[in-house]
């Protein structure tokens, strides 16, 4: 069986079946598609302040953090095919416009990783400059980064939080109306990274390598479509980017997240954030 990785860039909650994944049942797809939060919950409004919608080109959804006043920071995959962007800020129920807590920014420049690999979805990290400067206030704010002494930390079994507007449920040939509303969050455990390999790598292509983060799918938790490129979060500091999973969210299969501490220096070099 030929095992490939489907992007997350598009779609969160799903049902709690408790299952043991079984790798022959895995197949995963390369297409640039969805992420989503399976298993959550709805986040009390406004307590991930730094979370952001990226609406790409009028009709594609990405999840994205804000790092600084100027920049936010999403999958790579999501910046692919970018020609204009809306930052959406400050928002919990995305699908309301009116909400009088969001404010909607659009981009000035679009930095992708210039060792980005589309077909290994590798160095999948991408910075968006904003047009203008976001405020600083209770429902809008910038993520902690982790500090470069974290770099040798593997976070393995240590419980994480991904949040996003992604889909809720499998559905055929879904779209941005299948999303969920209002943000959500699921609670997760980072997992062991030669075992969540061994769902997607095989002879011809690894796609998750140290530069990586998992976490289990057991009883049915993770990410989906829509929630690519958003925060995987410790006790509030911002430690990965949703990236990739399996075509199907609904099988207790690992999440894929691309791992911040390993772009620090990357993110200093090209942005107004300081690294501590």
């Amino acid at each position: 069986m030929s095992k490939q990785a489907i992007l997350l860039a598009f779609l969160a909650l799903s049902h709690y079946s408790v299952c043991e994944p079984n790798l022959k049942l895995i197949q995963a797809h390369v297409a640039p598609s969805k992420v989503r939060i399976i298993g959550g919950d709805e986040v009390v409004p406004h307590s991930v302040p730094y979370q952001v919608g990226v609406k790409i080109n009028g009709n594609a959804f990405c999840g994205g953090a804000l790092i600084s006043s100027n920049y936010v920071l999403t999958a790579g995959h999501c910046c692919e095919v970018i020609n204009s962007v809306d930052v959406i800020l400050g928002a919990h129920n995305i699908s309301n416009p009116s909400e009088d807590t969001q404010i909607i920014i659009s981009n000035n420049e679009v930095k992708n990783h210039e060792k980005y690999d589309s077909a290994t979805l590798r160095n999948d990290i991408c910075l968006i400059q904003l047009s203008e400067s976001a405020p600083n206030n209770n429902n809008i704010q910038a993520a902690k980064l982790p500090p470069s002494s974290d770099s040798g930390r593997s976070y393995l079994d240590e419980t994480v939080t991904a949040t996003g507007w992604g889909l809720y449920k499998d559905v055929p040939f879904p779209t941005t109306r299948d999303m969920s509303d209002v943000l959500l969050k699921v609670d997760v455990q980072v997992s062991n990274l030669t075992e969540c390999g061994m769902y997607y790598n095989d002879d011809d292509t690894t796609y998750v390598v140290n530069t990586n983060l998992c976490t289990s799918g057991y009883r049915n938790k993770g990410t989906c479509n829509g929630d690519s490129g958003g925060p995987l979060s410790l006790d509030g500091v911002l430690i990965g980017l949703t990236s990739f999973g399996t075509e199907l969210c609904e099988m207790c299969s690992p999440s894929v997240y691309t791992r911040v501490v390993d772009y620090l220096d990357w993110i200093a070099e090209n942005s107004d954030v300081i690294i501590l």
